[in-house]
């Protein structure tokens, strides 16, 4: 009776044996089947072509007045008249403020009395040289007398006409610093004067463009407050120095803007559009990134792929320009790289 339950265990442990052993040959045989007849990955490809792309620089820049300044008093005293309309047009040369000159008027008039005085007797002394040698002198000293007159006339004209603060060009009015009747000094700002008809942008531009970038070029202006509408302006200046810092170059476009929509302090989204060139171009799907690099699957003459690095330039719906690394013709895996390695041989789906 006691050998049947050992002569059972025997068969049990006999029968778990079998399976697992058959378990293990299935397993392996299946791996040497994969190993040896099935070592081809499927993947899609795509040929690099070359195509025309329209380069761009995309940067943020700030608009500014074509012609800005402040309006300050050249001298002080008592303003009599301001005539500043806040946020309106005026024309070069139109009075906006008028300060005290009763006495530089006054100064003037009694000027303009003594040189005339002084004028006359140097006529009479210019009679008499004529017939008596001895006038001569008081001629000489009269003429003196004539000349100093007139420069103290000059000074005090030119004193008068600083009472008067004029437009310097035309342009729009700022929010007026002062009341009619204030005493100022000299240096107060009264208002700001800005010139907005022709908007100057300013923008900064990585210096790898910087053999691009040309006078005249075309930009493309945008701004929040207008949503997609688009203003278009042209290079007009490049500052010679580069920003040792931002390895950049200061530009300046001009935007025409008689409609008076943009003004100076907004913050521009600027494209500049360099010339169009012929370019290489490898499918956005095809490249692989690894920490600051992007490397693409080529397809070798026997159907393997090697891993190259490239160099990626502007990126355009669905491909990107490719700087180095591929050369026309050269074929790339598009779909499937996350089973790809080097030398491994692929199967072209989709073709």
């Amino acid at each position: 009776m006691s050998q049947q339950p050992t002569r059972l265990i025997f068969i049990i442990l006999a029968a778990l044996l079998g399976f697992i052993a058959y378990i293990w040959f299935t397993a392996d045989n299946n791996t040497a089947q994969i190993r040896g007849g099935n070592n081809q990955t499927t993947v899609k490809t795509a040929k690099i072509t070359s195509a025309e792309l329209s380069r761009q620089v995309k940067t943020l820049g700030t608009a500014l007045a074509y012609d800005s300044a402040k309006i300050v008093a050249a001298t002080s005293d008592y303003l009599t008249l301001l005539d500043i309309n806040e946020g309106k047009q005026v024309k070069k040369g139109q009075l906006l403020a008028q300060l005290n000159d009763t006495e530089e008027k006054a100064r003037v008039n009694e000027l303009k009395a003594l040189l005339n005085e002084q004028k006359r007797q140097l006529a009479r002394l210019n009679n008499l040289t004529r017939t008596q040698a001895s006038a001569i002198s008081l001629q000489d000293e009269q003429q003196a007398k004539v000349n100093a007159t007139q420069a103290q006339l000059d000074a005090v004209m030119a004193r008068l006409s600083e009472m008067q603060i004029k437009a310097p060009f035309d342009g729009l009015l700022g929010l007026r610093q002062v009341s009619e009747g204030a005493y100022i000094s000299t240096g107060t700002v009264l208002t700001t004067l800005d010139d907005i008809s022709v908007i100057r942008v300013e923008f900064n531009v990585s210096e790898r463009y910087i053999a691009d970038l040309k006078l005249d070029m075309p930009l493309a202006i945008t701004n929040v407050a207008y949503g997609d509408s688009k203003f278009v302006g042209k290079i007009k200046a490049m500052d010679p120095r580069l920003d040792p810092v931002t390895r950049s170059i200061k530009v300046h476009g001009t935007i025409d803007n008689s409609d008076l929509k943009l003004r100076p302090g907004m913050l521009l989204n600027v494209t500049v559009e360099l010339a169009n060139n012929k370019v290489l171009q490898v499918p956005e799907k095809a490249i692989v990134p690894l920490q600051n690099r992007h490397y693409v699957f080529v397809v070798a003459a026997d159907d393997s792929v090697k891993q190259v690095e490239i160099s990626l330039g502007q990126r355009v719906p669905g491909s990107i320009e490719v700087l180095s690394g591929l050369a026309e013709g050269d074929e790339v895996v598009v779909e499937g790289t996350q089973k790809l390695r080097n030398g491994v041989v692929i199967t072209r789906v989709g073709q």
